[in-house]
């Protein structure tokens, strides 16, 4: 989906170290490219990237994947790029797996619905 011409790209988990360094390289490279970044900066230190991104003029949404409505403030995007998880090989480990598998999995299929809502690209990393 194009907004007066510009292509809108959102990153999931684009606080994160993964999805803040994708995002500030696409808008240095692609200067007209909307992006938006969402997470839920749960994971400690994400939120230092929140200004980093905001210098960029990268848009940032406080949301999180495994809530369908929190995609809501994001509008039309042509891609969705899914950098969002729980990355701890810990997690699950000294209690239920429950919450690794609500992220990761019904997350995933959160931002999966989102995309098909636009017929968005979308790059699962």
């Amino acid at each position: 989906m194009k907004k007066n011409g510009k292509r809108r790209i959102l990153i999931t988990g684009g606080a994160g170290f993964v999805g803040s360094h994708l995002a500030i390289q696409l808008k240095a490279k692609y200067s007209r490219y909307e992006i938006v970044a969402l997470d839920n900066l749960r994971r400690r230190g994400s939120e230092l990237n929140v200004p980093r991104l905001k210098a960029m003029d990268i848009k940032f949404v406080h949301g999180d994947v495994r809530c369908i409505e929190d995609f809501e403030g994001v509008g039309a995007v042509s891609a969705v790029l899914e950098c969002s998880a729980e990355p701890s090989v810990l997690a699950g480990l000294e209690s239920s797996p429950a919450a690794v598998v609500h992220h990761n999995l019904n997350g995933t299929v959160n931002c999966l619905d989102f995309a098909r809502k636009f017929k968005a690209d979308f790059i699962f990393l």
